[in-house]
């Protein structure tokens, strides 16, 4: 049940659901879909940076998230859509990065 509730946090699944939950928000001009998706992108974003010993900084991940967010929040919707960039191209590459081993 452990190694099930952490793939769910830490694994594939939480990625689609943070990307899914990041363009319903930017697309819909809603900060509380950005919100939900830069919380549940913690847990994911410490596990790539292996933390306790970071030695990356894939934790910083969820700042773009959170940054977009009060952008939104703030009524500047294209600066919120350019702080999410970031996020997007690092998934993106993440992805890719997978895909070639």
């Amino acid at each position: 049940m452990l190694n099930f509730l952490l793939n769910l946090l830490v694994g594939w699944p939480a990625i689609v659901v943070t990307l899914i939950l990041a363009v319903i928000g930017l697309l819909r001009n809603n900060y509380r879909f950005l919100l939900g998706a830069a919380i549940l992108a913690f847990p994911f974003s410490w596990f790539l940076s292996g933390f306790p010993f970071i030695r990356s900084l894939w934790f910083l991940l969820p700042v773009f998230l959170f940054g977009s967010s009060f952008l939104m929040f703030r009524g500047r919707e294209m600066l919120a859509w350019l702080i999410a960039v970031p996020y997007f191209l690092s998934i993106l590459l993440l992805f890719y990065v997978i895909l070639a081993q």
